[in-house]
């Protein structure tokens, strides 16, 4: 039996609307706080019903804030939260709150922790609508009420009259630290390589110690979702990739050991498809082309390809066909590159319609092809949709991502890549400056 005693709390804000998490704020404090409008998070304390509080009054959900944007804030958000957060509070309005809201306050909340779901709590501030114009916000409201249910602490209605509403937070919040049998939540971004030397120094200051299910931690940081068949075969998450839907969605077939019928239609969203096959459990995951989404559904499918790889991929499959690429794939692997920004976690799959002969085989040999392969992947491989060795050759493939035993890019690893990317591409900026003003100089 775990038992806590809520006498320092740090609660983190996230909302839409700055005003609105300010004037939640500044009721959990009891006092009117100099919270500005701005992009950075802030952290004020203060001293309430015997307990110490603290408030993270961040602007991580905002619609305009790139991703480099956001990592970097949830990692500054971290910090001021030291050495955990015991419960988010998610400020939300029911006139001002759509799908693609509810999307990203996930998004943000998983860079912080897969568990993080489990330590938040939503909070209105606005009446749900009623009446005549009920039906005109429903669809809005569905995302709320979605929210909610996937929430550990449920929902609260905010109130400036009567507080109560803030008794029952910090009750919440002790409710669910106990079920999960933590003293705060460990946030996995210090789970980093880099970080996990300052994670255990904020844990020694504190005297803090964090209980729970060391088992399940230890499966979200590494090896392979805990699935290993009776074989002795780790469990592998693929993702195909590519321009070319229908080839993608052959490949998934071919992989699960199914008959490759013709695709319906293109797909915009990311599906996923499991299978024991070979002795093995597989995931594989259709990425859409993602040049044919817009920014904010690039993000969307993104991350939703990482959330459905647990612990991580093991495996990005370029799938491409067994001709010169068009424009378009050539498009659709930059894109890809720019994203993911790992060439270790990559290879390149050519494919043609019927079986490989000498042709396929010196087509994937050319020089053109080969540094395809140096640009976007690692290594390379070659398959025909009607090949009767099929089998053996993806059993063999199989095998070979198993014992490259590569850490599954996931969504720690995500982040990192695109603070190397940035740093690559300010790093080249400075070269070419330094190459202009030398040019000037001659």
């Amino acid at each position: 039996m775990c038992s806590f005693s809520v006498s320092d709390v740090r609660i983190v804000l996230l909302g839409k609307n700055g005003s609105e998490n300010s004037r939640v704020a500044n009721t959990i404090l009891g006092r009117e706080a100099p919270f500005y409008s701005q992009q950075h998070s802030m952290r004020i304390s203060a001293e309430m019903e015997e307990r110490h509080i603290s408030v993270i009054n961040t602007h991580l959900v905002q619609p305009s804030f790139p991703q480099e944007v956001i990592i970097q804030e949830v990692k500054d958000c971290v910090r001021r939260s030291a050495p955990g957060p015991h419960v988010f509070v998610l400020v939300l309005q029911h006139s001002n709150f759509n799908e693609n809201d509810r999307e990203r306050v996930k998004y943000v909340l998983n860079l912080f922790s897969y568990q993080a779901m489990k330590h938040t709590v939503v909070l209105t501030t606005d009446e749900e609508p009623r009446g005549y114009m009920y039906m005109s916000y429903k669809s809005t409201n569905k995302a709320i009420h979605s929210l909610i249910k996937e929430c550990g602490g449920g929902h609260l209605n905010f109130n400036t009259v009567s507080t109560g509403w803030c008794s029952e937070m910090f009750e919440r919040t002790k409710e669910i630290l106990k079920k999960e049998c933590e003293e705060f939540l460990i946030c996995d971004i210090y789970q980093d390589e880099g970080d996990e030397a300052s994670a255990d120094e904020d844990l020694s200051r504190s005297g803090a110690s964090v209980r729970g299910d060391e088992k399940e931690k230890k499966d979200i940081k590494t090896g392979c979702d805990g699935g290993v068949s009776t074989t002795g075969k780790a469990k592998l998450n693929i993702v195909l990739c590519g321009n070319d839907s229908a080839l993608k969605n052959s490949v998934s077939k071919i992989f699960r050991g199914k008959i490759i019928k013709p695709q319906k239609e293109r797909s915009n969203v990311c599906v996923k498809k499991e299978e024991m096959i070979h002795g093995r459990q597989i995931s594989v995951i259709e990425l859409p082309a993602l040049t044919q989404l817009s920014e904010e559904e690039v993000m969307h499918q993104t991350h939703s390809c990482l959330f459905l790889c647990d612990p991580g991929v093991h495996h990005f499959i370029l799938v491409t066909p067994v001709s010169p690429p068009t424009n378009e794939d050539k498009a659709e692997m930059e894109k890809i590159k720019e994203i993911f920004y790992s060439n270790e976690h990559f290879m390149v799959l050519f494919i043609t319609e019927l079986t490989v002969d000498k042709s396929v085989s010196d087509f994937v040999a050319s020089t053109e092809s080969q540094s395809v392969v140096s640009v976007y992947g690692s290594w390379c491989s070659v398959m025909g949709l009607q090949d009767q060795r099929n089998s053996e050759q993806i059993s063999d493939l199989f095998d070979c991502i198993e014992s490259m035993k590569i850490k599954p890019y996931a969504l720690l690893t995500y982040m990192r890549a695109q603070e190397k990317r940035v740093r690559h591409e300010e790093k080249l900026r400075v070269r070419d400056n330094e190459e202009e003003i030398e040019t000037l100089s001659e």
